[in-house]
Protein backbone atom coordinates (compact mmCIF):
# COMPACT_ATOMS: atom_id res chain seq x y z
CA UNK A 1 0.00 0.00 0.00
CA UNK A 2 3.15 2.12 0.09
CA UNK A 3 2.01 3.64 -2.59
CA UNK A 4 -1.33 4.22 -2.81
CA UNK A 5 -2.75 8.16 -2.66
CA UNK A 6 -3.31 9.10 0.64
CA UNK A 7 -7.10 10.11 -0.26
CA UNK A 8 -8.93 7.49 -1.57
CA UNK A 9 -11.14 9.20 -4.23
CA UNK A 10 -7.67 10.67 -5.52
CA UNK A 11 -6.05 7.10 -5.43
CA UNK A 12 -9.33 5.79 -7.84
CA UNK A 13 -10.26 8.50 -10.03
CA UNK A 14 -7.79 11.76 -10.05
CA UNK A 15 -8.63 13.72 -12.84
CA UNK A 16 -11.33 14.32 -11.08
CA UNK A 17 -10.01 15.01 -7.39
CA UNK A 18 -9.76 18.51 -6.22
CA UNK A 19 -7.19 19.07 -3.93
CA UNK A 20 -7.29 21.53 -0.62
CA UNK A 21 -6.35 24.73 -2.59
CA UNK A 22 -8.33 24.08 -5.13
CA UNK A 23 -11.69 23.84 -2.94
CA UNK A 24 -10.36 26.73 -0.89
CA UNK A 25 -10.58 28.63 -3.78
CA UNK A 26 -13.83 27.71 -4.78
CA UNK A 27 -15.09 28.65 -2.23
CA UNK A 28 -13.23 32.43 -1.66
CA UNK A 29 -14.71 32.78 -4.87
CA UNK A 30 -17.86 31.65 -5.04
CA UNK A 31 -20.05 34.57 -5.67
CA UNK A 32 -17.96 35.02 -9.22
CA UNK A 33 -19.01 32.15 -11.20
CA UNK A 34 -22.08 29.51 -11.13
CA UNK A 35 -21.62 25.65 -11.09
CA UNK A 36 -22.48 23.67 -14.18
CA UNK A 37 -23.86 19.69 -14.15
CA UNK A 38 -20.75 18.65 -15.25
CA UNK A 39 -18.98 19.56 -12.27
CA UNK A 40 -20.68 17.07 -10.40
CA UNK A 41 -18.13 14.36 -11.20
CA UNK A 42 -15.23 17.00 -9.82
CA UNK A 43 -17.67 17.97 -6.41
CA UNK A 44 -19.27 14.41 -5.48
CA UNK A 45 -15.72 13.05 -6.10
CA UNK A 46 -15.42 12.50 -2.59
CA UNK A 47 -16.63 9.98 0.92
CA UNK A 48 -16.01 12.25 3.39
CA UNK A 49 -13.40 10.68 5.07
CA UNK A 50 -11.74 13.92 6.33
CA UNK A 51 -8.43 12.73 5.83
CA UNK A 52 -7.78 15.67 3.45
CA UNK A 53 -9.73 18.31 6.09
CA UNK A 54 -11.88 20.08 4.11
CA UNK A 55 -15.16 17.62 3.80
CA UNK A 56 -17.01 20.36 5.54
CA UNK A 57 -16.20 23.22 3.24
CA UNK A 58 -16.72 20.05 0.25
CA UNK A 59 -20.40 20.02 1.87
CA UNK A 60 -20.54 24.15 1.45
CA UNK A 61 -19.52 23.84 -2.47
CA UNK A 62 -22.29 20.78 -2.74
CA UNK A 63 -24.95 23.44 -1.20
CA UNK A 64 -23.54 25.55 -3.70
CA UNK A 65 -23.70 23.55 -7.11
CA UNK A 66 -27.55 23.16 -5.87
CA UNK A 67 -28.23 26.65 -5.67
CA UNK A 68 -27.15 27.11 -8.69
CA UNK A 69 -29.74 25.12 -10.23
CA UNK A 70 -28.05 21.60 -10.69
CA UNK A 71 -28.92 18.24 -9.51
CA UNK A 72 -27.52 15.37 -7.48
CA UNK A 73 -28.30 11.77 -8.13
CA UNK A 74 -30.85 10.59 -5.58
CA UNK A 75 -31.16 13.56 -3.63
CA UNK A 76 -34.74 14.11 -4.77
CA UNK A 77 -35.70 10.97 -3.74
CA UNK A 78 -33.86 10.91 -0.15
CA UNK A 79 -35.88 14.15 0.65
CA UNK A 80 -38.76 12.82 -0.75
CA UNK A 81 -38.19 9.92 1.65
CA UNK A 82 -37.08 12.20 4.62
CA UNK A 83 -40.46 13.69 4.25
CA UNK A 84 -42.48 10.78 4.41
CA UNK A 85 -40.56 8.54 6.60
CA UNK A 86 -37.98 10.83 8.64
CA UNK A 87 -35.03 8.52 7.12
CA UNK A 88 -33.09 8.51 3.81
CA UNK A 89 -34.69 5.28 3.02
CA UNK A 90 -38.12 4.69 1.56
CA UNK A 91 -39.12 3.31 5.17
CA UNK A 92 -38.92 3.70 8.92
CA UNK A 93 -39.30 0.09 10.11
CA UNK A 94 -36.97 -0.84 12.55
CA UNK A 95 -35.65 -4.30 11.59
CA UNK A 96 -33.80 -4.82 14.90
CA UNK A 97 -35.42 -7.34 17.41
CA UNK A 98 -35.30 -5.11 20.75
CA UNK A 99 -33.67 -7.73 23.36
CA UNK A 100 -35.12 -8.26 27.38
CA UNK A 101 -33.73 -5.83 29.86
CA UNK A 102 -33.96 -2.58 28.19
CA UNK A 103 -35.98 -0.31 30.44
CA UNK A 104 -38.79 2.32 28.85
CA UNK A 105 -37.23 4.84 30.42
CA UNK A 106 -33.86 6.38 31.06
CA UNK A 107 -31.56 9.14 31.53
CA UNK A 108 -29.19 7.68 28.75
CA UNK A 109 -30.43 7.02 25.14
CA UNK A 110 -28.92 4.41 22.64
CA UNK A 111 -29.51 6.44 19.38
CA UNK A 112 -28.65 3.51 16.78
CA UNK A 113 -29.57 5.59 13.23
CA UNK A 114 -31.25 4.61 10.12
CA UNK A 115 -28.31 2.43 8.87
CA UNK A 116 -28.42 0.75 11.87
CA UNK A 117 -31.65 0.10 12.32
CA UNK A 118 -32.53 -0.47 8.98
CA UNK A 119 -29.77 -1.61 6.78
CA UNK A 120 -27.78 -3.70 9.48
CA UNK A 121 -30.24 -4.86 11.85
CA UNK A 122 -28.23 -7.66 13.13
CA UNK A 123 -25.00 -5.40 13.99
CA UNK A 124 -27.27 -3.43 15.84
CA UNK A 125 -28.92 -6.56 17.75
CA UNK A 126 -25.29 -7.39 19.02
CA UNK A 127 -24.26 -3.94 20.09
CA UNK A 128 -27.92 -3.95 22.12
CA UNK A 129 -26.94 -7.18 23.60
CA UNK A 130 -23.43 -5.90 24.48
CA UNK A 131 -24.33 -3.01 25.98
CA UNK A 132 -26.87 -4.54 28.10
CA UNK A 133 -24.25 -6.83 29.03
CA UNK A 134 -22.20 -4.13 30.10
CA UNK A 135 -24.72 -3.34 32.97
CA UNK A 136 -25.38 0.12 31.09
CA UNK A 137 -28.26 1.65 31.81
CA UNK A 138 -30.15 3.01 28.81
CA UNK A 139 -33.08 3.08 26.33
CA UNK A 140 -33.77 3.58 22.78
CA UNK A 141 -36.50 4.82 20.89
CA UNK A 142 -39.69 3.50 19.06
CA UNK A 143 -38.75 5.19 16.04
CA UNK A 144 -35.77 7.61 15.81
CA UNK A 145 -35.45 10.76 12.81
CA UNK A 146 -32.19 10.12 11.27
CA UNK A 147 -29.37 13.12 12.17
CA UNK A 148 -29.59 14.45 8.88
CA UNK A 149 -26.21 13.23 7.98
CA UNK A 150 -26.77 12.49 4.54
CA UNK A 151 -28.13 15.58 3.53
CA UNK A 152 -25.90 17.58 4.92
CA UNK A 153 -23.03 15.72 3.17
CA UNK A 154 -25.13 16.25 -0.05
CA UNK A 155 -25.72 20.19 0.29
CA UNK A 156 -29.58 19.76 1.28
CA UNK A 157 -28.83 22.40 4.89
CA UNK A 158 -32.20 23.61 4.71
CA UNK A 159 -33.91 19.75 5.20
CA UNK A 160 -30.51 18.76 7.44
CA UNK A 161 -31.60 21.81 9.65
CA UNK A 162 -35.36 20.41 9.66
CA UNK A 163 -34.14 16.94 11.05
CA UNK A 164 -31.87 18.60 13.45
CA UNK A 165 -34.30 20.57 14.74
CA UNK A 166 -36.61 17.43 15.46
CA UNK A 167 -33.91 15.69 17.36
CA UNK A 168 -32.32 18.68 19.80
CA UNK A 169 -36.33 18.49 20.74
CA UNK A 170 -36.34 14.91 21.40
CA UNK A 171 -32.40 14.88 23.18
CA UNK A 172 -33.66 17.44 25.81
CA UNK A 173 -35.32 14.73 27.77
CA UNK A 174 -32.05 12.46 27.71
CA UNK A 175 -28.41 13.64 30.17
CA UNK A 176 -26.31 11.04 27.84
CA UNK A 177 -26.38 10.31 24.18
CA UNK A 178 -24.95 6.94 23.31
CA UNK A 179 -24.11 6.93 19.36
CA UNK A 180 -23.86 3.61 17.52
CA UNK A 181 -22.75 4.96 13.88
CA UNK A 182 -19.70 7.44 13.80
CA UNK A 183 -21.33 9.90 11.08
CA UNK A 184 -24.69 10.49 14.10
CA UNK A 185 -21.60 10.94 16.60
CA UNK A 186 -19.73 13.70 14.65
CA UNK A 187 -22.61 15.62 13.62
CA UNK A 188 -24.12 15.92 17.15
CA UNK A 189 -20.74 16.55 18.38
CA UNK A 190 -20.08 19.57 15.82
CA UNK A 191 -23.78 21.19 15.37
CA UNK A 192 -25.85 19.74 17.87
CA UNK A 193 -23.95 20.27 20.78
CA UNK A 194 -24.56 24.21 20.95
CA UNK A 195 -27.95 23.30 21.36
CA UNK A 196 -28.13 20.17 23.65
CA UNK A 197 -27.13 19.89 27.12
CA UNK A 198 -26.55 16.32 27.03
CA UNK A 199 -22.98 14.24 26.97
CA UNK A 200 -22.52 13.02 23.81
CA UNK A 201 -20.95 9.64 23.15
CA UNK A 202 -19.73 6.57 21.25
CA UNK A 203 -20.59 3.39 21.79
CA UNK A 204 -16.58 2.47 21.57
CA UNK A 205 -16.18 4.06 24.71
CA UNK A 206 -18.34 0.93 26.52
CA UNK A 207 -15.84 -1.42 25.08
CA UNK A 208 -14.26 -3.82 28.02
CA UNK A 209 -11.98 -7.11 27.22
CA UNK A 210 -14.31 -10.18 27.02
CA UNK A 211 -14.99 -12.37 30.06
CA UNK A 212 -13.65 -15.24 28.45
CA UNK A 213 -10.75 -15.87 26.43
CA UNK A 214 -10.71 -15.53 22.95
CA UNK A 215 -8.32 -16.53 19.84
CA UNK A 216 -7.93 -15.46 16.37
CA UNK A 217 -6.20 -13.19 14.01
CA UNK A 218 -7.94 -10.47 13.61
CA UNK A 219 -8.11 -7.84 10.93
CA UNK A 220 -9.98 -4.15 11.82
CA UNK A 221 -11.33 -1.44 9.63
CA UNK A 222 -10.84 1.34 11.73
CA UNK A 223 -13.04 4.56 11.74
CA UNK A 224 -12.18 7.74 9.37
CA UNK A 225 -14.64 9.03 10.97
CA UNK A 226 -12.71 8.79 14.12
CA UNK A 227 -9.54 9.07 13.56
CA UNK A 228 -10.07 12.14 10.83
CA UNK A 229 -11.99 14.34 12.94
CA UNK A 230 -10.64 14.54 16.52
CA UNK A 231 -10.38 10.76 17.95
CA UNK A 232 -7.27 9.14 16.94
CA UNK A 233 -6.52 7.27 19.90
CA UNK A 234 -9.30 5.23 19.14
CA UNK A 235 -7.12 2.49 17.09
CA UNK A 236 -4.88 1.50 20.03
CA UNK A 237 -8.07 1.67 22.12
CA UNK A 238 -9.90 -1.02 20.41
CA UNK A 239 -7.00 -2.94 19.35
CA UNK A 240 -5.91 -3.43 22.97
CA UNK A 241 -9.45 -4.47 24.01
CA UNK A 242 -9.06 -7.52 20.89
CA UNK A 243 -5.53 -8.02 22.23
CA UNK A 244 -6.04 -8.42 26.00
CA UNK A 245 -9.51 -10.88 24.94
CA UNK A 246 -6.82 -12.97 23.63
CA UNK A 247 -7.16 -11.64 19.83
CA UNK A 248 -3.83 -11.70 17.61
CA UNK A 249 -4.19 -8.50 15.41
CA UNK A 250 -2.93 -8.33 12.24
CA UNK A 251 -1.05 -4.86 10.39
CA UNK A 252 -3.71 -3.92 7.57
CA UNK A 253 -2.46 -0.32 7.25
CA UNK A 254 -5.41 2.27 7.60
CA UNK A 255 -7.49 3.38 4.62
CA UNK A 256 -10.63 4.37 4.02
CA UNK A 257 -13.37 1.18 3.55
CA UNK A 258 -15.81 3.75 0.82
CA UNK A 259 -18.45 4.27 2.95
CA UNK A 260 -17.99 6.99 4.76
CA UNK A 261 -21.36 8.60 3.18
CA UNK A 262 -23.01 5.41 3.32
CA UNK A 263 -23.80 4.00 -0.50
CA UNK A 264 -25.12 7.34 -2.59
CA UNK A 265 -24.41 9.68 -5.06
CA UNK A 266 -20.68 8.44 -7.14
CA UNK A 267 -21.68 4.86 -6.58
CA UNK A 268 -18.54 4.24 -8.90
CA UNK A 269 -16.16 5.87 -7.24
CA UNK A 270 -17.31 3.79 -3.65
CA UNK A 271 -17.15 1.00 -5.85
CA UNK A 272 -13.70 1.72 -6.71
CA UNK A 273 -12.37 2.03 -3.72
CA UNK A 274 -14.35 -0.80 -2.37
CA UNK A 275 -12.38 -3.05 -4.36
CA UNK A 276 -9.14 -1.70 -3.50
CA UNK A 277 -9.98 -2.01 0.42
CA UNK A 278 -11.05 -5.77 0.32
CA UNK A 279 -8.09 -6.65 -1.58
CA UNK A 280 -6.25 -5.47 1.95
CA UNK A 281 -7.69 -8.14 3.61
CA UNK A 282 -6.37 -11.14 2.43
CA UNK A 283 -5.26 -13.30 5.64
CA UNK A 284 -6.51 -13.68 8.76
CA UNK A 285 -9.44 -15.68 10.59
CA UNK A 286 -11.94 -12.47 11.35
CA UNK A 287 -12.24 -8.92 9.82
CA UNK A 288 -13.95 -6.76 11.90
CA UNK A 289 -15.20 -2.74 12.49
CA UNK A 290 -17.34 -0.92 14.77
CA UNK A 291 -19.02 1.37 12.29
CA UNK A 292 -22.10 0.60 10.64
CA UNK A 293 -21.10 2.35 7.09
CA UNK A 294 -17.83 -0.04 7.07
CA UNK A 295 -19.49 -2.73 8.58
CA UNK A 296 -21.86 -2.56 6.00
CA UNK A 297 -19.74 -2.52 3.66
CA UNK A 298 -17.23 -5.34 5.13
CA UNK A 299 -20.10 -7.78 5.43
CA UNK A 300 -21.41 -7.28 2.08
CA UNK A 301 -18.48 -6.53 -0.12
CA UNK A 302 -16.40 -8.93 1.74
CA UNK A 303 -18.52 -11.52 0.48
CA UNK A 304 -18.67 -10.39 -2.92
CA UNK A 305 -14.74 -10.36 -3.47
CA UNK A 306 -14.49 -13.56 -1.41
CA UNK A 307 -11.78 -12.15 1.48
CA UNK A 308 -10.25 -14.92 3.44
CA UNK A 309 -11.09 -13.37 6.99
CA UNK A 310 -14.79 -14.09 7.99
CA UNK A 311 -16.86 -10.64 8.90
CA UNK A 312 -17.89 -10.58 12.41
CA UNK A 313 -18.93 -7.05 14.03
CA UNK A 314 -16.80 -6.37 16.88
CA UNK A 315 -20.15 -7.10 19.56
CA UNK A 316 -19.96 -10.41 18.40
CA UNK A 317 -16.16 -10.92 18.50
CA UNK A 318 -16.30 -9.80 22.25
CA UNK A 319 -19.45 -10.98 23.63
Amino acid sequence: MNDRKKYPTQEVEPENFLDNDEVMRLLETCENYEFKQEDYLKLLNCVHCNACGTSEERCQLNSKFLKDGNEIEGLAEMISSFEKYGTPYSTDKMRIRRPEGIPEESKTLYYMGCLSTIRVPRYTDNSLKYLLKQNVDFTILDKEMCCGYPLYVSGAFEEYEKCKKENVEIFKSYEKIICACPACYHVFKAQYQENVDAEISFVVDYLRPADTKKTGQVAVQHLCQLMNRGYPEVTKFVNDVLQESGYEILDVPHWCCGGGIGYMHRLDIIDKIVQKRMGDFNEGDYSTTYCVSCWWILSRFGRKYKIKPKPKDIFELLL
